[in-house]
């Protein structure tokens, strides 16, 4: 089989946790390199990036536009993209086309249109999750979504979220649940674990970090001995801007002593914070699945969330984290409190984590997908 992945506005083999270098990033490189052990898979982004090839999976960067330009400027580039995409790769080659996220999935409309080759859409992140609605984009992912042959969710809450706002029949959608890469994220055992609290996620107003610093000054007021350490770069039009805002409330807040912030971080770096921190709080309202929350789980961290949508289906109360519609709350408080102070109880609920984390593999995630494009090939 040879499969076609458009990552159009994010380079899925550059650093993460930059730019646009996220969750979806880390979706297309797992599948790409697992697909490639039985089939040819060619990944092509417009974001500049040192192209490779490696057996049967190539990367290539079409060179268009700088990493550090906001998904609005990248946007512009949609149309040089298609014509640079049909100049320099053999299109009729392709059995089925993945288009991942909404620009992405305009491109492989047209081709599909063009040269009558299926394609299966994944959207990552959708419009509705926008502050003020994005319209336009919304019926853009509403029209790619009608097109493909399939589309693909992570989670059964992306599922009724696209059956019930863009009216998708649920017979041309398909549940795939990501995984995690198992010879990365394995935990130390040996490591004594700190007080740290981890945030992950690039520095956007979604991604609500905000919110952590709002728990950490209420937490402050019963416990005193810990650092939370935010990890990722400025991401988005206004995620400067974002930063120096949360830089002001650590000021403000008399929280410099408790807060940190680590920019990206080498993938190394992180799973040493991993294996040495006892919470990662995720802040992020809307997510389509929430990959770190897994990836902490696998490395024995409970998760502190926010988020009553697709996270519900990853986190149970007191056993691998805890969910609550607002941080600023007592039980939260006393769920923290009690991982920083009762040993016995923390390292039950850090095991609790690994198992809950072992239905969770890339390599499953490949083989669901393959099947489904075989089944829309055929």
């Amino acid at each position: 089989m040879n499969i076609l992945q458009l990552s159009f506005h994010a380079s899925p083999f550059s650093e993460l946790g930059k730019n646009d270098g996220g969750g979806m990033s880390v979706y297309v490189q797992q599948i790409s390199k697992h697909l490639s052990e039985k089939h040819n898979v060619t990944v092509v982004t417009g974001e500049k990036a040192d192209s490779f090839k490696d057996k049967n999976l190539e990367f290539v960067s079409l060179e268009l536009f700088e990493p550090e330009l906001n998904v609005e400027e990248k946007e512009i580039h949609l149309q040089k993209f298609k014509n640079k995409l049909e100049e320099s790769i053999d299109l009729k080659s392709f059995d089925v086309i993945h288009a991942h996220y909404w620009l992405s999935g305009l491109i492989a409309k047209e081709i599909s249109n063009l040269l009558n080759i299926p394609f299966i859409f994944t959207s990552h992140s959708l419009g509705v999750f926008l502050d003020g609605y994005n319209k336009e984009r919304v019926d853009c992912e509403k029209i790619v979504m009608t097109s493909s042959n399939l589309v693909t969710t992570s989670s059964v809450f992306e599922t009724m979220l696209i059956t019930d706002t863009y009216k998708i029949d649920e017979n041309k959608i398909r549940k795939i649940i990501p995984g995690v890469d198992r010879d990365i994220f394995s935990p130390d055992m040996s490591v004594k674990r700190e007080n740290i609290f981890l945030s992950i996620g690039r520095i956007q107003e979604q991604k609500g970090q905000l919110q952590t610093l709002e728990f950490l000054n209420n937490f402050k007021k019963i416990e005193n001995d810990f650092k939370c350490i935010f990890i990722g770069g400025p991401s988005g039009k206004y995620g400067n801007e974002y930063l120096k805002e949360l830089k002001k409330t650590v000021k403000d807040l008399n929280l410099e002593a408790h807060v940190e912030f680590s920019d990206n971080l080498h993938q190394t770096k992180i799973i040493e914070l991993l294996n040495k921190s006892k919470l990662l709080i995720h802040t992020s309202q809307f997510e389509t699945f929430g990959l770190v929350a897994i990836e902490a789980n696998t490395m024995g961290v409970p998760v502190l969330s926010i988020n009553n949508g697709s996270l519900m289906e990853i986190i149970e109360n007191n056993k691998n984290g805890y969910l609550s519609e607002n941080l600023i709350d007592k039980d939260v408080n006393n769920f923290v409190s009690n991982l920083l102070n009762e040993d016995k109880k923390s390292e039950e609920i850090s095991l609790s984590c690994i198992e809950k984390s072992k239905k969770y593999d890339w390599k499953n995630t490949a083989m669901e997908i393959e099947i489904h494009y075989s089944s829309i090939i055929s």
